[in-house]
């Protein structure tokens, strides 16, 4: 080594330590390539409070804590929401109770004074059969029979339920459950008319089925 050297070599030595005599440790900053460390590895400031460089010092190497940028905080990504949750939301809805009344004329039905099922009233009762057993649910089918005041009270009372078990026979026929259906006898006791005229009494004779269940869904 010659003289300049040793020299240059004296002249950083003295210059570390009077920057070591003159730095203070950081409390939490570490020591790392770029900036000079104590004995405990803190950081070392002078006594202006800058870090103390090493010579692989650059720019990039300066922490927060050596007036370096601070380190960008990690944002969390939101966590997606589950494709179930709008599923879970859709509530089925409620079916639809209905209540119908179909009112036939007995005339279509029976004969006078008969309780036998007409060919034309069969097949009045076969479509209306067919109608009951597309709904969903059939919770009842209550069958009411009704005459005029023409004879004896007691003989249309017993008309009237004879005609109404023959409608449900009828349609137990076509495949409506027995356990579904009700039938009644009012005779006369219950006009929608006048007696004293002949289109009155037409419209007294009659069969009321009175229908309540659920519709089926439409496709």
């Amino acid at each position: 080594m010659n003289n300049n050297q040793k020299i240059l070599g004296i002249t950083f030595s003295c210059l570390g330590a009077v920057l070591m005599n003159n730095s203070v440790a950081h409390e939490t900053g570490m020591a790392h390539e770029g900036h000079v460390g104590d004995s405990s590895g803190h950081l070392v400031s002078t006594g202006s409070g800058d870090c103390l460089r090493t010579g692989s010092w650059n720019a990039a190497l300066d922490t927060e804590e050596c007036g370096g940028a601070p380190a960008k905080a990690k944002v969390a990504e939101p966590e997606p929401e589950p494709a179930a949750v709008a599923a879970a939301a859709e509530i089925p809805a409620t079916p639809k109770v209905i209540t119908k009344m179909v009112s036939l004329k007995s005339g279509a039905l029976f004969d006078v004074n008969s309780d036998t099922l007409k060919p034309a009233g069969k097949d009045e009762l076969s479509a209306l059969a067919d109608q009951l057993k597309g709904m969903s649910e059939i919770q009842q089918v209550k069958i009411v029979g009704h005459t005029d005041s023409t004879g004896a009270e007691a003989y249309n009372q017993t008309l009237s339920q004879r005609r109404a078990i023959a409608v449900k026979n009828h349609l137990l026929d076509q495949g409506i459950p027995a356990s579904t259906m009700a039938t009644l006898g009012m005779g006369e006791s219950n006009p929608v008319a006048s007696n004293d005229t002949r289109e009155g009494r037409a419209q007294n004779r009659r069969v009321e089925i009175t229908i309540q269940g659920t519709e089926a869904e439409a496709r």
